[in-house]
């Protein structure tokens, strides 16, 4: 039940205000309530919206997702992290870099990025599986790679190869993977 409420009031709220936010700001665009069945007697709203988002607008999304995925993966493995990571104790962090790498995925507009991310997931879906930083370091240099090409940023002026987007293509990764 407590897990119920640390997790569904949040949600209600952020679905809520989402809700608000649209109508205010797309006026011009359909949104209408409908009615969720729930496990409870209570039927609770749920906000049906359609909006249309910018294909460009999209892709900085994306990119932008892509450059904060690579800053996350830095705090955890990047400078010399890897030698001291512990699997258990980063559990949390490592499901939520998985859930936005999938999410990622979902919104990349080129087949390329596509495929990288998916070396990505499946890396880190490997890693996590078998608690080995090497696979964590494959996610590392693939998200690496991908931020610097994408959001013209040449980072450390390193580029480790791991991609299809940047370098042509993914052996590098798939060696790993597979």
């Amino acid at each position: 039940m407590k897990k119920w409420l640390i997790i569904g009031i949040p949600l209600i709220l952020v679905l809520v205000g989402s809700a608000i936010y649209i109508t205010k700001f797309y006026p011009g665009k359909e949104v209408k309530v409908v009615k969720e069945h729930s496990t409870s007697n209570e039927e609770q709203p749920v906000a049906e919206v359609d909006v249309e988002v910018d294909e460009n607008e999209n892709i900085a999304l994306t990119n932008e997702a892509i450059k904060e995925t690579h800053d996350r993966l830095n705090s955890l493995v990047g400078w010399g992290k890897a030698e001291k990571f512990s699997f258990k104790s980063n559990k949390e962090k490592l499901d939520s870099l998985y859930n936005d790498i999938e999410l990622i995925i979902i919104y990349a507009k080129t087949d390329t990025v596509k495929s990288d991310m998916q070396n990505a997931l499946d890396a880190l879906e490997k890693a996590m599986k078998n608690e080995d930083i090497n696979g964590l370091i494959v996610v590392h240099r693939i998200v690496h790679d991908l931020d610097g090409y994408l959001n013209d940023n040449p980072l450390d002026g390193k580029v480790w190869g791991y991609t299809e987007t940047v370098s042509g293509n993914a052996k590098k990764a798939l060696k790993y993977i597979q």
